[in-house]
């Protein structure tokens, strides 16, 4: 299934977005940029600005004012309460009056008192002030020491009203007699709104905020920034740019000392609130770019939608051919462009592939038909030979000489079907029609047999043939016996084939064994002839030789061990060789088979004699032998013959129809390819009147291939034998749908 990430569409649509998306980032950066340079110079000249309309400010009012305390310093009202020698009769009331008028006259001020040298007040605007002494007042203490100075700034929380204390010396003639003392309120200098990004603070120098927006910190005493102050002072001397840290959290602005009072103004904001104007910039090219990149995203996607769409349709219609569907075909299309040649092309790829595969399919059928046809055209008169044979065999007076000569007409007969049975094995593994058994047998047994069959042409050449198995290979294995003795007998028959000096050896080990079963390796040894390098690797394709000379010298179809490989790996294992020219080989055959339970091996019985068939006691039972072919008729009769069962024959089906239907038939043995009607149509005529259980039949024919075993079942045939007959399965056969009611009693 096509990932979403593999498709072409993902694949042209989303890099377009992703370099459109990086290029939107790059540019809303670009922006925020220059939109920070801009606000950062910006802010510091707010921040300037408002320093500077803040210290200019505070400067002139505090100059203004002490200059006010300058002139109630020198007054005459005031030096007249110090000196005796005054006009003045009543001074201190004097002085108390104008000192009221002062008071009264100024919105600013809220009390002026006057101190002796000893820091009583002598006269006051406020009568409680009146005989207090102030001389531990710093203000008094610095007035007294020739100083005119403003003292305790507090701005209050509740009306940011500024109150200051203005002191100032009485000088007569150099001699400091008492001091001045004006206490201000000033108006608004400092307002604060919330909606402002750059506010201004004042720190004192004792490091407590004497003014800010916070109001936790305004005139806290308690919060004090000592630290922060020697930090700003430096740079507040001449005024600058500042940036610092309060409680973790940064600001930016302008910083500068108020001369008179030594408090530094700064004028600052939260670096994010004063940046949020370069942050919505950003923001706004961000949504603008994106927004455009989605409009451009949708016109490019409807723009390429129709290509695409044709495109992802050729692709879908290439799947589909790709998992067989030759028979579909694309819509006519009207594009010229390289999209419309892609579909024209691909039809007429889609053509000449079905007509290939037709042609194939073809070939393969007529193929099928031929190797069918060959084998069973090959099969009957082998069938012929090799039954005649055996009945010749059975004639007591033959000659030693005309024995040997029969017996070798059945060896070279043998041979000859062990070839048509390597090219239909061939033919099956070709078309995966190959099955494999999966029954209880003992290898040590499949060596043995294997070995003996090859025992004669070993002694033969004055080879030495051995056979060997390790005790540790379990007794009962699970698999096909039968191919994995035609494996090692391909192996054998070619190690005793190319060898002419030394021995054969076949040898069997445990390789190891678990819950999956034992993995066994089998080994076939020789001294022989040896096989190069460069032959190797085209040793186990079909109709395939180490050398062309080879054939000519040794013989052989070159079929064996293409079939070997290919049932080995039917098995699930592999198979292996090591060579080299003049020095032997050795094939090594690794396979994996199920452990099985020793009970369930079956007793291999000898081929049945003629002794064999007389002690079925099937004296009264009727045999209908339905063969177009007198030979092959005469050889089933004469093998049957012993067990005095009484034979009917028909040349075709239609014939054997007839006899079931005027005579009482036990068991018909039918051909299944006869002139008339074949035996798969008389078969299921039969079945019209006989069910399986009534009338078995038992198909006797030389179609060899699976699927015609198939086609008996499904007319309704009981069992199957292949010509040329074997003795154990026509035995077998007889004893199963004979003897069944012997059984049954």
């Amino acid at each position: 299934m096509l990932r979403p990430v593999d498709s072409i569409r993902f694949k042209l649509i989303v890099p377009f977005l992703a370099g459109m998306l990086l290029l939107t980032c790059i540019l809303s950066l670009y922006t925020y940029g220059l939109m920070k340079s801009t606000v950062l110079d910006t802010a510091f000249t707010i921040s300037r600005a408002k320093t500077d309309q803040v210290g200019t400010s505070m400067n002139l009012l505090f100059r203004s004012l002490l200059g006010n305390v300058r002139t109630i310093a020198t007054d005459a009202l005031t030096l007249a309460i110090f000196d005796t020698s005054s006009p003045f009769v009543n001074a201190v009331a004097d002085a108390e009056k104008w000192l009221v008028i002062l008071e009264n006259g100024n919105d600013y001020l809220r009390g002026i008192y006057i101190t002796d040298k000893e820091g009583r007040c002598v006269a006051a605007s406020v009568p409680h002030f009146s005989g207090k002494n102030f001389v531990s007042t710093p203000a008094v203490e610095k007035a007294m020491s020739g100083v005119f100075t403003v003292e305790n700034i507090i701005v209050y929380k509740a009306t940011h009203q500024m109150n200051a204390t203005m002191t100032g010396p009485i000088n007569i003639d150099g001699v400091i007699v008492g001091a001045v003392v004006v206490l201000y309120t000033f108006p608004h200098i400092l307002t604060y709104k919330e909606s402002e990004a750059i506010f201004t603070a004042l720190l004192a120098p004792s490091g407590f905020f004497s003014a800010h927006r916070n109001d936790f910190l305004m005139s806290n005493e308690a919060e004090r920034f000592l630290d922060l102050y020697d930090q700003l002072k430096d740079v507040g001397k001449e005024g600058d740019k500042v940036e610092y840290s309060l409680r973790g959290r940064p600001y930016i602005g302008y910083a500068k000392i108020e001369p008179v009072s030594g408090w530094i103004i700064l004028s600052s904001g939260l670096k994010f609130q004063v940046l949020d104007l370069a942050y919505r910039a950003g923001f706004t090219v961000f949504i603008i770019s994106v927004t455009a990149l989605a409009l451009i995203a949708w016109i490019v996607a409807r723009f390429t939608d129709g290509i695409l769409f044709d495109l992802l349709t050729l692709i879908g219609y290439a799947k589909r051919v790709s998992e067989g569907a030759f028979d579909s075909r694309l819509e006519p299309t009207s594009r010229r462009d390289e999209v419309g040649i892609l579909h024209a092309s691909l039809n007429r790829l889609v053509d000449t592939l079905q007509s290939m595969i037709l042609g194939v399919q073809n070939a393969s059928r007529l193929k099928s038909e031929f190797l069918a046809n060959m084998s069973h055209e090959i099969r009957t008169p082998i069938n012929a030979v090799i039954g005649m044979a055996h009945l010749a065999l059975r004639e007591p007076h033959l000659s030693e000489k005309h024995r040997d000569y029969l017996e070798k007409i059945q060896g070279a007969t043998r041979s000859l079907l062990g070839v048509i049975n390597d090219i239909l094995d061939i033919s099956k593994i070709e078309a995966g029609k190959l099955e494999l058994e999966r029954v209880p047998f003992d290898i040590r047994e499949v060596l043995d047999n294997v070995a003996a069959i090859h025992q004669i042409n070993a002694s033969s050449k004055s080879l030495l043939l051995t056979s060997e198995c390790d005790p540790s290979v379990p007794l009962a294995l699970e698999g096909d016996p039968l191919r994995l003795g035609q494996v090692l007998n391909n192996l054998l028959s070619n190690a005793v084939k190319f060898t002419q000096v030394g021995g054969v050896s076949l040898s069997c080990r445990l390789i190891e064994e678990n819950e999956a079963g034992a993995l066994v390796r089998i080994d076939v040894s020789d001294t022989g002839i040896g096989i190069g390098p460069e032959s190797i690797k085209n040793l186990f394709k079909p109709f395939t030789q180490a050398d062309t000379s080879i054939t000519r010298k040794f013989g052989g179809t070159g079929l064996g061990l293409a079939i070997s490989m290919s049932l080995v790996k039917l098995m699930g294992g592999d198979l292996s060789l090591i060579s080299e020219l003049g020095k032997g080989a050795t094939f090594t055959l690794t396979a994996q088979f199920p452990v099985m339970d020793a009970n369930k091996l079956e007793n291999k019985a000898d081929s049945p004699t003629e002794e064999d068939f007389k002690n079925l006691e099937l004296e009264g039972k009727v045999v209908l032998i339905v063969e177009d072919n007198i030979i092959n008729q005469t050889i089933l009769h004469e093998l049957i013959a012993p067990s005095k069962v009484t034979v009917l024959f028909a040349n075709n089906g239609q014939e054997a129809v007839d006899s079931v239907q005027g005579n009482h038939v036990d068991l018909i043995f039918m051909d299944m390819q006869m002139p008339v009607m074949d035996g798969l149509q008389a078969t299921m005529v039969i079945r019209e009147f006989f069910n399986a259980d009534s009338l078995p039949i038992i198909a006797v024919t030389a179609n060899a291939m699976t699927e015609h075993k198939r086609e008996g079942v499904s007319a309704g045939m009981n069992d199957y034998i292949t010509k040329p007959v074997e003795l154990n399965q026509l035995y077998e056969t007889m004893q199963k749908w004979l003897c069944r009611e012997k059984r049954e009693r």
